[in-house]
């Protein structure tokens, strides 16, 4: 398929009018609030008008100002009655005309637990289905996203629900939860922000942020997500660069974490302008847009509506490349016409940089062949636009997803004094470790956090498959107030993922930890506070997911503080007390028990390999460490086996 069968629009899909609460579009009266007011507007904000008038102001500005091919009103689910989401309804169906400006019904899904999304719908007939009814979502949990789902498959909505801002504390998404039919896209960009990556240079200064929760976090899990951007908008100028309004964005007693990286009192908008999506679609009417939403045909620009095309292999952005053969080597093609002289494009691969191309005018294309062995069955690719201005673009990632590439199975077959390793895989098996081991080398047990202790920091390691495991660190004060900060530096970690438990999300002053995505991960956590009222539980603290070097000792540099003092005595690991901190902890060594090492060149692909064990090793060893033994979705995995089990 080549992008010359369909024609190129753009739009915003995400903005308020004033039936969201925190709409400040004009007809809100706003002299008296604590905000500043664009000197050439301040008379729009004199008085209050009616809410209804503000969702014709809002789809004039998109049509009429910003000359735009198709817009969204997203306003707050629980700030709508069932009647104002009829308005909401008859409204979009009134602007909708075909082959000229295409709506769609939709509203922003809030929950300060899940995250928020929006939901559009192809029709204009679906119910609304709100997270919380009659209450503001900032004072309970509210309905689950599963929930969301279930409702829109109950009432046959063809429908598209869009997590934003995911790594905002005040409302993160909770990535637990994804549903590949209907989250279908991402926004990586809006008034807030750019949420591509953790620190990226122009992260949300007016919130703190979550490391582990952007957009290329949720792609690391595996998730397919096209790219979109939005505005976000609240004074009904969407796609509109000026913003009429800037309101305070923090309350005048903000406690600040010492963890968090910015703070401004008021709402500073992303000073690139507002997000804007691009469709490829075959048509301006709302089934061909829907279309190229659902199949990811999208892309997210702001600052300039920049126009681009990526491909791999003639699969356009948003395609999945299903791929059988070993030898394959993807060819991408790429081609940019922007508003303004190109910085830079770059060919993002699996969250890494593997390829740029700097530009000297308006227009830049470039072709690139991969020749890099495949390291993980499920890959990623896609583009970023940087003009010299600042403005930039990124396309919808394209996937290659890899069958079987790399796969030995281990079979001993101890009557025989052989170990049996069976390449069921697509490709050579090459430089092939094996450890021969008398006990397992993960420091792992089964613990609960004692009830007796009424305060401390708990650490220990569970095991979850072969040598991956999860390191839960868990901080307990029972009625006092208390304060638990510290850090943690992992060594010999191959991969590992952070992702907090119990904590308490706030703009500015709730629970954070920092992960530097190298090993070093910092926490400043409040336990009974009452920050707010999910602020309930006496325990909290991190999970780390790790995959340690297969023949190589891995540990922990470990230090904890409770309130203003070391944490000595006070702190356990695996149930055992430390008594003195910092303190680096070994919680995973081959070395220890090995018996023997022994390397295979290679095996070929359905080759069955015999490897012959001396009878005083057989007798030693319990266990076996093969690696490389399996490409899984994400990383090139160890195998672990039980020798007498067979």
């Amino acid at each position: 398929m080549k992008y010359s069968k369909y024609r190129l629009f753009f739009g915003d899909i995400h903005g308020h009018s004033n039936l969201s609460l925190c709409g400040v579009c004009p007809g809100r009266k706003m002299v008296d609030k604590d905000v500043y007011i664009h000197s050439r507007l301040f008379n729009e904000y004199i008085e209050d008008s009616d809410v209804i008038e503000s969702i014709d102001t809002y789809y004039s500005y998109a049509k009429n100002v910003s000359k735009l091919d198709f817009a969204a009103l997203t306003d707050h689910d629980f700030s709508m009655s069932d009647k104002m989401w009829y308005i909401v309804r008859r409204k979009a169906a009134e602007w909708y005309s075909p082959k000229k400006f295409v709506t769609f019904s939709a509203y922003e899904w809030t929950s300060y637990r899940y995250g928020h999304r929006n939901v559009y719908f192809l029709t204009d007939d679906k119910p609304i289905f709100r997270c919380v009814d009659g209450k503001f979502p900032g004072l309970e949990y509210g309905r689950s996203p599963i929930e969301l789902w279930n409702f829109l498959r109950k009432i046959n909505a063809k429908a598209i629900t869009i997590p934003h801002h995911p790594s905002l504390t005040q409302f993160p998404v909770d990535w637990n939860y994804y549903n590949p039919t209907f989250d279908r896209l991402v926004e990586i960009v809006s008034i807030w922000g750019v949420f591509e990556y953790y620190r990226n240079p122009f992260s949300c200064i007016t919130s703190d942020n979550l490391p582990r929760f952007f957009v290329t976090d949720a792609l690391e899990r595996g998730y397919i997500l096209g790219i979109v951007g939005g505005g976000d908008t609240h004074d009904c100028r969407p796609g509109d660069k000026m913003r009429s309004i800037i309101k305070r964005n923090a309350p005048m007693d903000v406690h600040i974490n010492p963890l968090s990286e910015y703070y401004v009192p008021y709402f500073i908008h992303n000073p690139l302008g507002s997000g804007l999506t691009a469709v490829y679609a075959k048509d301006l009417t709302r089934e061909s847009i829907f279309d190229a939403l659902y199949k990811r045909r999208t892309y997210a620009t702001i600052g300039a509506r920049i126009r681009l095309e990526f491909s791999i292999d003639d699969h356009l952005m948003g395609d999945i490349i299903r791929i059988d053969d070993e030898n394959y080597k993807p060819e991408i093609f790429a081609k940019v016409i922007g508003e303004g002289e190109i910085d830079r494009v770059e060919i993002i691969r699996n969250g890494e940089v593997i390829y740029r191309k700097y530009g000297k005018s308006s227009t830049l294309k470039l072709k690139f062949v991969d020749e890099d062995k495949p390291q993980r069955k499920n890959n990623y690719y896609y583009l970023r636009v940087v003009q010299k201005n600042g403005a930039r673009a990124w396309s919808s990632p394209i996937w290659l997803i890899y069958k079987n590439i790399l796969k030995v199975d281990i079979l001993p077959n101890l009557k025989k004094n052989e170990l049996l390793l069976i390449n069921s895989g697509k490709i050579s098996a090459k430089n092939i470790h094996l450890a021969f081991l008398k006990d397992k080398p993960l420091r792992t047990i089964r613990y609960k956090i004692p009830r007796r202790n009424k305060y401390g920091a708990f650490i220990w390691l569970e095991k979850l498959r072969d040598i991956e495991m999860i390191l839960k660190l868990r901080f307990k004060s029972i009625g006092k107030p208390t304060i638990f900060r510290g850090y943690l530096k992992l060594k010999n970690i191959r991969k590992y993922y952070v992702e907090p438990r119990n904590f308490t999300m706030l703009k500015y002053g709730g629970d954070l930890f920092k992960d530097d995505y190298k090993g070093t991960i910092e926490w400043y956590i409040r336990i009974n506070y009452n920050l707010s009222p999910f602020d309930r539980s006496s325990i909290k603290g991190l999970d780390i997911k790790l995959v340690p070097e297969t023949f190589e000792k891995a540990s922990f540099l470990l230090d904890v503080y409770r309130d203003d003092k070391r944490e000595n005595n006070r702190t356990y690991f695996n149930g055992k007390k430390l008594h003195k901190l910092p303190k680096q902890i070994v919680i995973y060594d081959p070395e220890e028990t090995m018996v023997w090492k022994t390397k295979i060149d290679k095996i070929l692909p359905s080759e069955t390999y015999s490897l012959k064990i001396a009878e005083k090793i057989k007798e030693k060893s319990n266990y076996v460490l093969v690696f490389p033994s399996l490409t899984s979705k994400d990383h090139i995995k160890a195998s672990l086996t039980q020798l007498h089990k067979f």
